[in-house]
């Protein structure tokens, strides 16, 4: 409980620069604000730090982020535990709920444009800044219905929740679920996906 509300308490102090990214000059290059881990730990090893911003590959798109979520990912990376397996390095920024603008694209670029308001769940992190490279199947266009914050709560949870009924369970219309903790983002999320399913014509999912 503690390790959540530091993280909170990080992340609140850094919300009014993630809505104001640093500018730079023609000459130089394009920096940003960030919170940053140059080491494995606690929250108390997050810096709030001015970064190179990143450039997208041909395969990636630049998105400006104007909202981050803070969800279990983050301390489990930040800790270190699971380095080997989350494939992550030092320094690292953290934050994998995501909602923002694309501010640019690589050639390889087909689904999303310059302009588009997308959220997601970047593999490797780095939500926790003004700018962050994302794959095109890592976003997907935000709903009009959501704003960047409400959306920036989505992903995560509802990404576990589809794995769990449609990757595992294979869930098929007219089939009953039993889902627990349905007040929470996982369980939120599972109630509206078997609701779905149950209205679907029978198909193989």
């Amino acid at each position: 409980m503690q390790t959540s509300r530091s993280l909170l308490a990080i992340f609140g102090l850094t919300t009014f620069a993630l809505l104001s990214p640093s500018a730079a000059r023609a000459d130089e290059q394009p920096m940003m604000k960030a919170v940053v881990a140059h080491e494995y730990g606690a929250p108390e090893v997050l810096k709030f730090e001015t970064v190179p911003r990143p450039e997208p590959n041909e395969d990636e798109a630049l998105v400006r982020v104007i909202a981050s979520g803070v969800n279990p990912a983050d301390p489990l990376t930040l800790s270190g535990k699971y380095a080997k397996e989350f494939g992550t390095h030092l320094p690292l920024i953290p934050g994998y709920d995501i909602a923002g603008i694309v501010e640019k694209t690589g050639a390889q670029i087909t689904k999303i444009k310059v302009g588009d308001a997308v959220y997601g769940y970047p593999t490797f992190g780095g939500g926790w800044a003004d700018y962050v490279t994302v794959k095109e199947w890592e976003v997907a266009r935000k709903p009009k219905s959501l704003s960047f914050v409400e959306a920036a709560a989505v992903p995560m949870g509802a990404l576990t929740a589809w794995q769990a009924l449609v990757d595992v369970a294979k869930l098929q219309p007219g089939q009953t679920s039993l889902v627990h903790g349905g007040s929470g983002g996982v369980g939120f999320s599972g109630s509206d996906i078997a609701h779905t399913i149950d209205r679907l014509p029978p198909r193989t999912i």
